[in-house]
């Protein structure tokens, strides 16, 4: 008996072959329900089968994998990306998603991918109320694309919502960042830098050390130096690394 109902998105067709094949061979448990090889096919069959997961391509012609999510107000599955595109597992698919994997990949990392996924099925079970990572994904991808733009920052009590403009810096703390706001409030989110730099790039975000994200709009003046110092609004001079200030200055001198 299937405890995982799939269907599989692609738009092409030895793709989807190949996929299902390893599920059927490696993967027991997971039954494919369906295919599609574009988003409107798609939204049809997932709305028709409400499936448990959907395996999703990226880049698809006319219209990629992100619009099929954005169709919807809230996902009611979990999404395991196929991509021949790492750039998309660095900007975005990275941040929230169940999980990603690159094309070719092996049995081995679709295996841990679905392992994931059970998991997450089995949280869901205990905590019904809880957001996805899928839709704090979705939310972060559709306000920053409005013009008052918000980023939803997960805690352990929840989401806070916080305008983008009011965020003056992110700074590194291992596998959490600890961020500050024009109030001179700080929060603390469990989630790495990295994820925070490729979401704010497009917003006047620059990450001028391993450990800093400086919103540019917020920087008051830039201290000369081997890499040099970023005086911000709140006060703070945070160190810019000789390897990035190249860069950085070409970005400040922007605005």
């Amino acid at each position: 008996m299937s405890d995982i109902r799939a269907i599989i998105v692609d738009d092409e067709q030895h793709c989807i072959d190949a996929l299902q094949t390893m599920l059927v061979r490696k993967c027991p448990g997971v039954e494919v329900i369906g295919s599609a090889k574009g988003v409107k096919e798609a939204k049809e069959l997932v709305d028709e089968l409400h499936p448990d997961l959907v395996f999703l391509d990226v880049e698809m012609p006319h219209q990629n994998g992100f619009e099929l999510l954005k169709q919807f107000e809230k996902i009611g599955f979990d999404v395991i990306f196929t991509t021949a595109y790492e750039q998309y597992a660095l900007k975005a698919i990275k941040f929230n998603a169940l999980d990603y994997l690159l094309k070719p990949f092996s049995v081995k990392e679709l295996q841990d991918a679905l392992d994931k996924c059970r998991e997450k099925q089995q949280q869901r079970q205990k905590d019904t109320n809880s957001l996805s990572p899928m839709d704090v994904f979705l939310q972060n991808m559709k306000t920053l694309q409005q013009s008052h733009k918000k980023i939803a920052l997960p805690t352990i009590n929840g989401l806070v919502f916080m305008p983008v403009q009011n965020i003056v810096r992110c700074e590194s703390t291992g596998n959490y960042t600890r961020i500050f706001f024009t109030d001179k409030k700080n929060l603390m989110v469990s989630r790495p830098l990295k994820e925070f730099e490729e979401l704010l790039a497009d917003v006047d975000f620059f990450r001028v050390h391993n450990s800093h994200l400086i919103n540019l709009q917020q920087m008051q003046s830039y201290i000369q130096g081997e890499g040099g110092f970023a005086l911000m609004s709140d006060g703070a001079q945070v160190e810019v690394s000789r390897r990035r200030k190249a860069d950085f200055l070409k970005r400040a001198m922007q605005f």
